[in-house]
Formats: structure tokens, sequence, C-alpha cells
């Protein structure tokens, strides 16, 4: 069955299905509205903005889910520690009970997190930054402040472009390859958080699920923002030798399910089965037995997931292999580049601030 976002955010649904989303659309106009108040307010100062004594890096995008924040976050703060510059990161926390008060992850072991408490992204993020601080709640400057009293060097926000209450050093800004950004409509119609204009506001731009030649959404970015350094990003799997050849009934509940599955056919393995569910989908034991079953019956080898999907399986061992797509950025030779970038403008915003 199809997912309901995947029909209401259906691009060109023809007269009937325009008619039929209409109310969605009436919503994005009222939506809209409140985005560009709220921007505004920020920048004639209406609203007060903070900032950290520290360097802020933002890794945030312009669409709901799916364009690999949480991935080049993870990079971002693995390489950054390789230079020996003390980073700590922070998350929101979706889906968390924490998401209201800062949760604070610094304990080297990081075992028993429970994603209820925590949040699927934070489980995730601390098995793979055993040391890195990881800060859990959505008020960020008190997260930065904590970062500080923690003795870090930078703060990384994991989706933090639209968090304009605390003031950035650089906002490194992804954006779905496999789509047109000025061809998508504001959220709810569409994924937009806000317009393809807020664009202008990036001082790098990655270009994610990229493909080398793909030079026309790189022309439409640099229309969109002449200035910022375009960089082309896609998935590597660390993990693929392994799976390669096996037979397994794939699950995911993430913004886009089908790149997954589309991920694991192009690794050698062979599908008997599949299911999408929503973006940050809450299973249920009985859900999980009956895809178990389903896996069984349909001669798998193992049942196979995302990274994000396994960290909210808690408590649920099934009889057969339970494996993940292990991935990781892959920036088409260019990630010393990307990290002297980074780093070097950060460094410079910070002192001329």
């Amino acid at each position: 069955m199809p997912r309901f976002e995947d029909w209401l955010f259906q691009e060109q649904p023809g007269i009937l299905g325009e008619i039929a989303r209409s109310p969605f659309s009436a919503l994005s106009m009222v939506y809209g509205s409140a985005v560009a108040l709220r921007t505004a307010a920020y920048h004639k100062q209406i609203l007060q903005r903070h900032r950290l004594n520290i360097p802020v890096v933002a890794v945030g995008n312009l669409t709901l889910g799916g364009s690999g924040k949480t991935p080049t976050a993870l990079w971002l703060a693995r390489n950054l520690e390789q230079k020996g510059l003390k980073p700590a990161i922070s998350i929101r926390g979706y889906g968390s009970t924490a998401v209201n008060k800062l949760l604070v992850i610094d304990d080297p072991a990081r075992q028993n997190l429970d994603p209820e408490v925590v949040g699927d992204e934070a489980c995730l993020i601390a098995r793979k930054l055993k040391t890195i601080p990881i800060l859990v709640g959505k008020n960020r400057f008190q997260a930065g402040q904590k970062a500080e009293l923690l003795g870090a060097k930078i703060l990384v926000l994991d989706d933090g472009f639209q968090h304009l209450k605390l003031i950035r050093d650089i906002d490194v800004v992804l954006v779905d390859g496999k789509k047109s950004i000025t061809k998508e409509k504001l959220f709810p119609r569409g994924r937009l958080r806000e317009p393809a204009s807020a664009l202008n506001r990036a001082h790098l731009i990655i270009l994610s699920r990229a493909e080398e030649d793909g030079e026309e959404n790189v022309s439409e970015l640099k229309r969109l923002n002449p200035a910022a350094p375009i960089f082309k990003m896609r998935y590597r799997v660390k993990n693929q030798d392994e799976l390669a050849g096996k037979k397994a009934f794939a699950f995911a509940g993430i913004a886009d399910p089908q790149y997954f599955f589309q991920t694991a056919s192009r690794c050698k393995i062979e599908l008997v089965g599949q299911k999408a569910f929503s973006d940050h989908h809450r299973y249920s034991m009985a859900e999980l037995e009956q895809m178990e079953q389903e896996a069984a019956a349909a001669s798998a080898e193992l049942m196979l997931t995302t990274e994000k999907d396994l960290a909210r399986l808690c408590g649920f061992e099934p009889r057969m292999p339970l494996r993940a797509l292990e991935i990781e950025p892959d920036f088409f030779g260019r990630e010393n580049e990307l990290l002297e970038l980074v780093t070097a403008k950060s460094m410079e915003q910070k002192k001329n601030a």
C-alpha cells in the first residue's frame, strides 16, 4: 500500500489529483507566510539570536528528511576530531521524550541507550561516535553552552539550518540530487520546509545522492546561490561484500525507502520481499514478527534494514540474521578539500564576529 506522504507529495498528480490535494495547497500558503514572517523577525532582530564562544557548523537541508544530514554530520564530527578540534554534536532528538530538556551523552561506553528516550538518531550517532559528546534537545543554544563546559572547541548541529535562534559560523546545506529543488512544493503539499530561495543563506552546498556527471542540478543550485561552493556526495556501502549475493527481506521507515531498496539491489543483494513505512516509524512487535514470518516464507537468508531503523529495534531478536546497510558519505575524492573549507570558514567567521 502506498504511503500517504508519497501520495501527498506527488509533483504532477493531474487535474483531479490537484483538486484532491487542494486543501493542502491552501495550507502551504499559510505555512509559507508564517515561515517568511519568522525569518524576517530574526533578520530584523525582533526575535533574539544567540552566539556561542566556539564555532558552530550547521548541517541541514530545505526539505523534510532524506538528504543525508545525519551521515554528513557524523562524517564531519569524526573528521574534525581527527584534526584535533574536539567537536560536540547537537541533535534535536526527533521522537524522543527528552526533546524539551537537554540530555547529554558523554559516556564512552554508551550502552543500553533507549531510542524512546533519546531518539533513534541519537542512538545511531552514539554507536558510531564513541568519544564525541552528543547533546539531545531542541534548545541548541543551551546544548552549545553545555558543549563549551565539556571542553568542546567546535559544535556540529545536525539538522540545524532552520534553527535561526542560534548564530552559525557556517551553514552546510544538503540538496537531494535525485530531485529538482525548484520543482518542490512547500509543506504540507510538498517537502519544502522553506522556499528554495532560502538556499542563498548557505555557505556551502552538498548535492547528495549525486551522479558524477549530474551537472543539471549543479547549474540550478548555482542560480540560487552563485557564491557557495558545491560538492557532490554519494553513499558508499561499507558492508557490501558481506551482503552481496544474499537473499534478503528489506524494510525501512525513512523518508525515501525506495532509494534504500534500490541501493540494496545495486549491492547485488537479492530482495525477496520489501516493506516501506513512514519516516521515524515506531515498529510494534507484531509488525516485526509478521515481517519475520514473511521473510521466512520467501526463503530469505536475512532481514535487512537501515542503520537508523536498526537503532529503533531494541528487544527484537529474530531467529534469522538482522542486518543494516552500513553507509558513509563519499565526496568523489574531495573529502580533504571539503573538510579544510569547513574548518577555515568556521574559524574565519568566528574571528570576524
